[in-house]
């Protein structure tokens, strides 16, 4: 009789425990209340980000509906179960959409046909596959101003802001231009080009960086030119594991992860309940300077436009006056084939409606807790810049790293980037490597 109520008792408890890690629209998460969102963030964020921060405030909103675009549906619905992997996990056969059914409305839009579920034996490299290929504006990504920061002491010392411009377009899978085609360069073998110029400040001035990436799974082209050196340089595909400008990111560590999916191994984890701010209602920089152009930054941001906006903690993260809501998520666990990548395993959390990054815990070799990564979205029909409406995406406003090991981090603010659209002669203009040359000198 004992012994079941002892088990009564326990049940109890643990049914009291899981009532309580749940949140409501309405609800502020701060110190005293933090055990109500412990099930609903990866452990480490709640170990590192929530547990010891005083001044937490995550204020809870509604789940909101991001619905697919159209024509991503119609592409969805036109390439359905035609498209496959390799034994090395390379895609063949895909046109544009989503390509392995996954996201309620992908199995809905193509009668479950081709649903894509866990006994595959490729699955988790699949879902991978994706999230690589999601619906992305169209076009692709304009950012034309961004603000970067380098901290360490755990974000009490900012040691360097820079600003520049960056730009991604996608030249194949493109789901916008259907009927009439999916490539907006007839043939192309490109899956996207994207640019990155630093402005400031005065010692990175000049560095820019130009990198393809190409469909048929060969390695990418990616171009630097440094100043210091006066020429532009290739950077190897091993270096892409490397810190980038003296930061924590690696240039896989963008939208959590931008490397070759056929380069790494998958584990799917297993869906849940997960807190994201995938809609925030802040203006933060460079919003915050003005009027800004689509394209091109107006003018250069001063530190206290910078500190708009607060991150915290580590000076980073969105734990303090930002919006969350519980969103359908899936794990998909990241582990590099390369020889001495510094990462044993990366952690990722994905919304399944987008397909969008949300949170990520990176390990290191000997599967310590190394970084924690993340980004801030609001919905493109939320914003009030012409050039988003109607896309249908969540584009980011701002990226963050920490080092949990060190203490140093990077933020990362673009609130402002857009889905404008460019044709294939100003793409083609655009990314090319005389560029680098000709903008340097």
């Amino acid at each position: 009789m004992r012994r079941i109520s002892v088990l009564a008792l326990l049940g109890c408890a643990l049914l009291a425990r899981t009532a309580a890690a749940d949140v409501a629209p309405g609800d502020v998460i701060r110190a005293a209340n933090r055990e109500q969102v412990r099930e609903l963030v990866p452990a480490e964020f709640y170990s590192y980000a929530i547990e010891p921060f005083a001044e937490l405030e995550m204020r809870i909103v509604a789940t909101e509906s991001y619905p697919p675009h159209p024509k991503y549906v119609e592409a969805t619905v036109k390439f359905a179960c035609q498209a496959s992997l390799d034994a090395e996990g390379r895609l063949s056969n895909y046109g544009a959409g989503q390509p392995f059914p996954y996201s309620e409305w992908a199995k809905e839009a193509t009668g479950h046909r081709c649903d894509l579920t866990p006994d595959d034996p490729q699955f988790a490299t699949k879902l991978a596959w994706n999230v690589n290929q999601r619906w992305q504006g169209g076009s692709g990504f304009n950012i034309p101003h961004w603000g970067f920061a380098n901290m360490r002491n755990a974000g009490r010392e900012i040691w360097r802001i820079s600003q520049g411009e960056y730009r991604r377009t996608y030249f194949s899978g493109r789901a916008d231009l259907l009927p009439a085609t999916t490539e907006l360069e007839p043939g192309t073998n490109t899956e996207w080009a994207e640019y990155f110029d630093v402005k400031s400040p005065f010692d990175l001035r000049g560095t820019m960086f130009l990198l393809y990436r190409y469909r048929n799974g060969q390695e990418d082209d990616t171009w630097a030119y440094i100043p210091a050196l006066r020429r532009v340089r290739r950077i190897a595909a091993t270096q892409k594991s490397d810190s980038l400008l003296g930061t924590e990111f690696t240039l896989e560590d963008f939208y959590l992860f931008s490397g070759y999916v056929w380069d790494h191994v998958w584990e799917f984890q297993g869906e849940s309940e997960q807190l994201a701010v995938s809609n925030s209602v802040r203006t933060c920089f460079p919003r915050v300077l003005g009027a800004i152009s689509p394209t091109s930054m107006v003018r250069l941001g001063t530190d206290a436009e910078w500190g708009t906006c607060r991150f915290d903690p580590y000076g980073a993260l969105p734990m303090i006056g930002e919006s969350w809501q519980k969103r359908r998520s899936f794990e998909l666990d990241d582990i590099p084939r390369q020889k001495g990548h510094p990462y044993s395993r990366k952690k990722i959390w994905y919304d399944k409606e987008t397909m969008s990054p949300g949170l990520a815990v990176a390990y290191d070799r000997a599967g310590k807790p190394y970084k924690l990564i993340g980004g801030v979205g609001k919905w493109s029909e939320s914003t009030d810049l012409p050039e988003n409406q109607g896309r249908f995406v969540l584009l980011g406003t701002s990226v963050m790293i920490v080092n949990v090991q060190s203490g140093a981090s990077n933020l990362g603010q673009f609130d402002g980037m857009n889905a404008m659209e460019f044709d294939v002669g100003a793409s083609r203009k655009y990314y090319d490597t005389t560029k680098l040359k000709t903008a340097g000198r």
